[in-house]
């Protein structure tokens, strides 16, 4: 059985989804849909293989 591994890129696009989601409920969608990219962004960066 293969294992399935995560491609580049799909940890950030959660963090752009839940920070739209966050912004629809909270009718602040500027700062949420900001901070999903930031979430995003620092959940790929801490699951990078150190080189």
């Amino acid at each position: 059985m293969k294992k399935l591994t995560n491609k580049k890129g799909t940890k950030l696009g959660l963090g752009i989804v839940f920070g739209c989601v966050i912004g629809i409920l909270t009718s602040n969608i500027q700062l949420w849909f900001v901070l999903g990219i930031a979430i995003g962004a620092a959940l790929e960066y801490s699951t990078q293989k150190k080189s």
